[in-house]
């Protein structure tokens, strides 16, 4: 994938020295994503995606009886991914592909399940990422965001969103709004929790609506609970 005004940073700070400070920036998280994944209920044979797949941290927290799919705009990271599959034995049911998370090539409710670990503040258009995700799973399916988002505030959301025209064209934006990520999408809070021990990042568990029954979700009812639960 070539080299461009959107990920041009992305791509070159996650090529050169952030595979080799990732280890040590997600090991006091180990554990905390370990219970956010905990969530999920996870079935035999589930086709589970992992956009921003990075080096494979998440294997080592998923069943072996699922078949996973990581993509990654990474090409060190993604051969970092393939040397830790193939080490723990899971190369058979670990799929890597070098693809944008904001323009995935799978076609509709392909997936059973989504990992969305630190994702949405490391790409361009968290929106568009996310509505990606929820394309490509399938109706019932489970979408697991583990990442530092924060909620709408009246009196800050303007300054937020300026940062983040800035920031987006760094590696990671810290100051985006769950609330504006998933707005319009069809999915339903199921979960959230704490994902360390200050608050800093959070996990929340979603299930994609099943649109054709007419079983869906006002973004406004999840960001109430959202707010009132964890916020």
């Amino acid at each position: 994938m070539a080299l461009n005004s959107k990920n041009f940073i992305s791509q070159l700070s996650f090529n050169t020295f952030i595979p080799f400070f990732y280890p040590m920036m997600m090991l006091p998280l180990k554990l905390w994503r370990k219970k956010a994944i905990g969530m999920m209920s996870f079935k035999d044979g589930d086709r589970v995606l992992i956009p921003g797949a990075g080096t494979g941290y998440d294997f080592a927290l998923l069943p072996q009886n699922v078949i996973v799919t990581g993509v990654d705009i990474s090409d060190v990271m993604l051969g970092i991914a393939r040397t830790r599959a193939g080490v723990m034995g899971l190369s058979d049911h670990v799929h890597l592909e070098h693809m944008d998370g904001e323009n995935l090539k799978f076609k509709d409710s392909t997936f059973d399940k989504a990992i969305l670990g630190l994702f949405l503040t490391c790409v361009f258009d968290p929106q568009k990422a996310f509505s990606e995700v929820v394309r490509v799973v399938k109706p019932g399916g489970e979408i697991l965001i583990y990442d530092h988002l924060v909620g709408r505030r009246k009196w800050s959301s303007k300054l937020l969103s300026s940062m983040d025209v800035i920031l987006k064209y760094n590696f990671c934006s810290v100051v985006r709004e769950i609330d504006i990520i998933i707005e319009g999408q069809p999915v339903t809070l199921i979960k959230n929790i704490p994902g360390d021990p200050f608050g800093f990042v959070k996990g929340f568990l979603f299930c994609k609506d099943d649109i054709g029954n007419g079983k869906t979700t006002k973004t406004s009812k999840i960001m109430a609970l959202l707010n009132k639960k964890i916020f």
